[in-house]
């Protein structure tokens, strides 16, 4: 680590570099990790379709079958005694549970790449088997402290829905909770990070993220607020596909790109929040040398 603490930076300071996704020290290593991203996300959406749209069919049937009749009777009938519910129910788990799976390989493959171009800009002489070897040895770390976050999360929701159901006037801080949860998880953006570094336990990592974006949180949640600004504005190039394998292919290849530009920007701001010293770039200036 520096002497000097340093702050992060306005995402204007790290765009460039972040942008570059496809640009590591063994360029393969992107190509494949790309190309695995790619997979997983068309793969999921073209597996998940048939399911979501069975969903909104069975929806958009039980929708019209309520509005003919809205009596508690016909309520229980249409619902209960013909067995829509355990058909909704049924297609809406298969749905969670494909987003799911898109979710978490996605995460692992691109915390992967993360942790590559973390090791290229801080350790760059380190081989690609010990990248790997480190990555996985820390691994069990990641995954405990993702379900202990996770969780509390969880927890927090169904305990604010369920007190909901009993004092409505909560209803309006349940609204913001999706706000709320995208605003925690950016301040624990460096969570894996951390890990991966300075092999931190989960339950001390709590506390390590909160201290490392104590001095630019503000930085930190602009900085994300305008990735997912930008997964917005690309997401629309994708609307106005007519052909849907087309329109979901381009919505996944946006969201690859994304993933890894996502992670490039997190590992630039971990290195100035953490005050680590960038080796990349001495080894650039000796070979230019050279």
């Amino acid at each position: 680590m520096d002497n000097q603490p340093r702050k992060v930076r306005l995402i204007n300071a790290y765009f460039k570099e972040s942008i570059k996704f496809y640009d590591l020290d063994r360029p393969v290593v992107a190509r494949v990790i790309f190309v695995l991203l790619l997979g997983v996300l068309f793969g999921g959406y073209l597996l998940a379709r048939p399911f979501v749209l069975d969903l909104y069919t069975q929806y958009e049937q039980l929708f019209i079958r309520l509005q003919e009749n809205m009596s508690l009777d016909s309520l229980n009938s249409v619902l209960f005694a013909s067995g829509a519910y355990e058909t909704i129910a049924r297609s809406f788990m298969y749905v969670a549970l494909i987003f799911l799976g898109i979710r978490v390989l996605t995460f692992f493959i691109s915390l992967f790449y993360g942790s590559w171009y973390f090791f290229g800009l801080t350790n760059p002489q380190m081989s690609g088997a010990q990248r790997t070897s480190v990555f996985f040895a820390r691994l069990p770390k990641i995954i405990l402290f993702n379900l202990l976050f996770y969780a509390a999360i969880y927890v927090v929701v169904a305990v604010m829905v369920v007190a909901t159901v009993y004092v409505p006037g909560l209803a309006v801080f349940t609204a913001l909770l999706p706000m709320v949860i995208l605003i925690v998880s950016t301040l624990y953006v460096f969570k894996d990070l951390l890990i991966i570094e300075f092999d931190v336990g989960p339950v001390r990592n709590f506390r390590k993220s909160q201290e490392l974006t104590r001095n630019s949180r503000k930085y930190v949640f602009s900085n994300m607020m305008s990735l997912y600004a930008l997964g917005w504005l690309l997401n629309l190039f994708s609307m106005d596909v007519e052909n849907a394998a087309l329109a979901l292919f381009i919505s996944a290849f946006l969201e690859s790109m994304l993933r890894l530009i996502t992670q490039r920007l997190s590992v630039l701001m971990f290195i100035d929040a953490a005050s680590l010293e960038r080796k990349d770039r001495v080894s650039n200036q000796d070979e230019t040398l050279v």
